[in-house]
């Protein structure tokens, strides 16, 4: 069983012009290589041999809370397809600004959802600041998992500092322990200037996902954080539609040994959200 720990997708109506967007953001730093819908992503995953992907919807403003749970509920229960609903996790999307998050939280909770995602820079946060302590207890007394992006992001190349880099988790992780919490991008590799990395790796229960852009999967830093990250924490993801399934599937072959690839490629995965999966997937 292959899970794949961070996939996005749009509706099919707002597809291109939300791909569009996003493009015209990395300003030619990174490029998509699927089309943003659903139907795109599964025809991927068939080709990589992935069952499952973790959709991970990011909620740009508090408002967009209703619907992205809507539809993250539609995926599940089976309303917008029997393949989706066989095939794809979805996460919640919430916004930390929200006022309600914490009556939010225990709706996705009560829902049953597994887990919420967040983007500190399209969300405009930071993740270590001690004002969300609140908000991320609320997530950990919900039995809620986090998957968030961190390290560097290509479309906030003007950002000052970085908001998600390996000593911020470090920071939020002992600020609030307990937290269920997957570092995404190979738990930030690309912001690791202050040597956080192997604290928070060895440390602390944080997960890492593998999501390594194309362009960074040659680079040592990229491969040492794939290579470094201990084996049962650590989860397959891709980012698709921003990063293909070969390279990534490739590099985390070649740096893992052959006994920890069940765990790495859906195992791991599964029991971080506590999910029980098929034998097989169609």
């Amino acid at each position: 069983m292959t899970i794949d720990f961070h996939v996005h997708f749009f509706p099919d109506a707002i597809a291109p012009r939300a791909m569009a967007s996003m493009t015209e953001k990395l300003g030619g730093r990174a490029f998509p290589v699927g089309d943003g819908t659903a139907a795109g992503l599964l025809a991927a995953m068939d080709a990589a041999g992935v069952d499952i992907g973790v959709l991970c919807p990011v909620a740009t403003r508090p408002g967009q809370f209703d619907t992205l749970l809507r539809v993250s509920l539609a995926i599940r229960d089976g309303a917008l397809g029997p393949a989706l609903a066989r095939r794809i996790v979805p996460l919640a999307g919430i916004h930390p600004a929200d006022p309600s998050a914490e009556a939010r939280l225990r709706a996705i909770a009560d829902a049953g959802l597994k887990g919420v995602k967040l983007h500190p820079y399209y969300q405009g946060f930071t993740l270590d600041d001690p004002s969300l302590h609140r908000f991320f207890c609320a997530v950990r007394d919900c039995g809620l998992a986090v998957q968030c992006h961190c390290g560097a992001d290509l479309g906030f190349v003007d950002e000052p500092e970085a908001r998600c880099s390996p000593k911020r988790i470090w920071n939020l992780l002992k600020a609030v322990p307990g937290l269920r919490f997957c570092a995404a991008h190979a738990g930030g590799w690309s912001e690791d200037k202050e040597g956080f990395f192997d604290r928070l790796a060895f440390d602390t229960d944080c997960r890492a996902d593998t999501a390594v852009l194309e362009q960074d999967v040659p680079k040592p830093a990229a491969r040492r954080a794939v290579r470094a990250w201990p084996a049962e924490k650590l989860l397959f993801g891709t980012d698709f539609p921003w990063a293909p399934y070969a390279p990534v599937m490739d590099m985390v072959r070649e740096l893992r040994a052959p006994g920890e690839l069940e765990g790495v490629f859906g195992a791991n995965a599964a029991a971080f959200l506590g999910i029980d999966v098929p034998e097989a997937a169609d």
